[in-house]
């Protein structure tokens, strides 16, 4: 199964004391510092009264009301709508510093964000949330690599995004979320239940995401991680389908029960039938590399290493753990080895050892390289240094999560 997030979308929550506020009074109790502990009104902007000094408090009160307003053109939350308000939050915040000796870790580093011209990409990397929809012209303006380079440079590697705001409006409704329906984690449970018992309910599943993926007018996106929405909207910027319809952010489920439909598939041997439906898990998350990983497998099965070296040179680019790294390198071995390049295959699981090097698998299979071509007689150890084992009880099989 696909693995549990690291780290899911966040959902903007703040548990902690708060201070409700009513929109027509709104300016006025945030600059006098108020915290009323009365039940909020029907229409309110609610700050977490410990966010900080007055000063800090009033800007993000001027983010809610923001949040508020662009919610009421369209009635809901959605991409665009954060981007204005965080954008606002700090243009308030750079005002309110200005002449003044103030300083706040976030919205200093907030700021920072805006003035380099990066908080669309800012609020897709921290604060993406199932529902969202962006437009085919939203994908074309991102700058992911750009982003990539300043955030590495300037955001703390722990860095997240801060929230303490609800905002309350009558008869606004939260973005729908697609695919909310579907069983939730850990109902279909493929690690201790076999795949033969839980047929049926996949099947249910299945049906029942295929019906809502077609009332879609935009191409959807299942992602299960946060760091995985800006590569696959990076790479779905030169999507026809993408830049034509848009996208829309559905359940991480919806890509949890297609893939779990492909891994049966591929336990009951059925190899076409798992490829359309691993195709389909590809496509509703691009980024995805152990999904990428799992097509690879079944194009491997169906002897068409031509097409498995084409997804697996796609799934090394976006493969974020060494351990995901190491089985795809020794993917690559495997399909080299069929090929009879024995002295390439030998490499590739050599250079999966740089990410895993004790896996018991990739130097059994270095070893078996290593004594078919002494067999052979066309072993040179100028080309090929001997494998050296590592000292006993030093080897280790790495399984990543799914």
């Amino acid at each position: 199964m696909v693995a549990a997030p690291a780290r899911p979308f966040y959902d903007g929550g703040v548990r902690s004391r708060i201070a409700p506020l009513s929109l027509p009074t709104l300016a006025l109790a945030t600059l006098a510092g108020c915290a009323h502990t009365a039940a909020p009104p029907a229409d309110s902007v609610v700050v977490s009264a410990d966010v900080g000094p007055p000063d800090v408090l009033a800007a993000w009160s001027v983010y809610g009301l923001a949040l508020a307003a662009e919610a009421d053109k369209t009635g809901t939350d959605d991409f665009g709508t954060e981007v204005t308000a965080r954008g606002v939050l700090a243009d308030t915040w750079k005002e309110t510093q200005a002449g003044k000796h103030l300083a706040d870790a976030y919205l200093d580093l907030l700021v920072a964000v805006r003035d380099a011209g990066f908080m669309r990409e800012y609020v897709l990397a921290y604060l993406a949330s199932p529902g969202w929809t962006l437009s085919g012209d939203d994908l074309a303006r991102l700058e992911v690599d750009k982003w990539s380079s300043w955030a590495a440079a300037h955001l703390p590697k722990d860095h997240r995004a801060l929230t303490p705001v609800t905002v309350r409006v009558e008869g606004r409704q939260p973005a729908p979320i697609p695919g909310a329906d579907l069983p939730a984690p850990g109902e279909i449970d493929l690690a201790h239940t076999p795949c033969a018992n839980l047929q049926p309910a996949i099947d249910r599943a299945l049906g029942t995401w295929d019906r809502e993926e077609r009332a879609l007018h935009r191409m959807p996106l299942s992602i299960p991680l946060a760091k995985q929405v800006l590569p696959t909207l990076a790479k779905l910027s030169r999507d026809s389908r993408a830049r034509r319809d848009g996208v829309v952010l559905v359940s991480p489920m919806a890509l949890e029960v297609v893939f779990d439909a492909g891994f049966c598939a591929v336990d009951r041997g059925d190899w076409a039938a798992a490829e359309k439906l691993l195709r389909h898990a590809v496509a509703l998350s691009p980024a995805a590399a152990n999904v990428r990983g799992e097509l690879v497998q079944t194009l491997i099965m169906q002897k068409r290493p031509d097409d498995a070296d084409a997804e697996l040179d796609v799934a090394l680019e976006f493969a974020d753990s060494d351990c995901q790294r190491a089985m795809l390198w020794r993917k690559r071995g495997y399909i080299l080895f069929d090929r009879g390049k024995l002295v390439d295959s030998y490499r590739a699981y050599a250079r999966s050892l740089d990410f895993d090097p004790g896996n018991e698998l990739a130097r059994s299979e270095m070893g078996l390289i290593v004594a078919t071509l002494r067999r052979a007689g066309t072993y040179d150890q100028k080309v090929l240094a001997p494998l050296v084992a590592p000292a006993s009880g030093k080897m280790r099989v790495t399984n990543c999560p799914r």
